[in-house]
C-alpha cells in the first residue's frame, strides 16, 4: 500500500513486512514470496486506483489543514492503499480505518509517490512519518514506518503535508 498495514505475519501482519519475510523468502524462494505479495495486494500486477470500492470520502482536519481522504476500510482497500498512483493532489489522501487499536507499520512497496502518514487515536495525533517510495522488487527490503503508539486511523497524504503536525494535536474526522 502506499504503505500496506503490516499485519498478520509474526511481529506485524499478513501482507506487511516483518522480520519474518526474509526468513519466508529463504524457505520458500523469491517466486513464492512474489506470488504471496501479489495475492495480498489484491491486484496481482494490475494497475488501477486504490480505495475505489464505494468511493466514500471523509474530511480530515488538523492544524488548519483539510484533507479529503478516500476511505480504505476493507482489508483489500487497506492492502492496496495508494499503490501505483502517479498523482495525489494537495489536499487529497487516503484514510485507513481499523475496527480496533493497532500498532502495525506501513511500507511503500509498489507505491510511486512519497507520502506523509499521520497516525490517529481518540481524536489526537499519535505520530507522523515521512515515507519514501521503495524501488525494490523485494518487499522485505522496504523500510517499515511504525507509529509512536497504538492507533485506529492512519491518514496518508502527499509528502510533507503533516510536517507541522505533532503528537497530541487534535484531529477531526467527518463525512463530506
Amino acid at each position: 500500500m502506499s504503505g500496506w498495514p503490516a499485519e498478520g505475519l509474526p511481529g506485524t501482519g499478513l501482507c506487511g513486512v516483518s522480520p519474518s519475510v526474509p526468513r519466508l523468502a529463504g524457505a520458500l524462494g523469491a517466486a513464492a514470496v512474489t506470488v504471496f505479495v501479489a495475492a495480498c495486494s489484491g491486484i496481482a500486477g494490475s494497475g488501477g486506483n486504490a480505495g475505489s470500492g464505494d468511493g466514500a470520502t471523509v474530511t480530515v482536519r488538523v492544524r488548519g489543514l483539510t484533507i479529503v481522504a478516500e476511505v480504505a476500510d476493507s482489508d483489500i482497500e487497506r492492502r492496496r492503499g495508494l499503490m501505483y498512483r502517479t498523482d495525489l493532489p494537495p489536499g487529497r489522501g487516503m484514510i485507513f480505518e481499523f475496527a480496533g487499536e493497532t500498532t502495525s507499520g506501513f511500507y511503500m512497496f509498489r507505491t510511486l509517490l512519497p507520502l506523509s502518514i499521520m497516525f490517529v487515536r481518540d481524536g489526537r495525533v499519535v505520530g507522523v512519518r515521512e515515507m519514501t517510495p521503495c524501488p525494490s522488487d523485494d518487499p522485505s527490503s522496504c523500510p517499515v514506518y511504525y507509529p509512536d503508539g497504538a492507533y485506529t486511523h492512519a491518514v496518508e497524504a502527499p509528502a510533507r503535508t503533516f510536517v507541522e503536525v505533532a503528537a497530541g494535536d487534535p484531529v477531526a474526522i467527518g463525512s463530506d
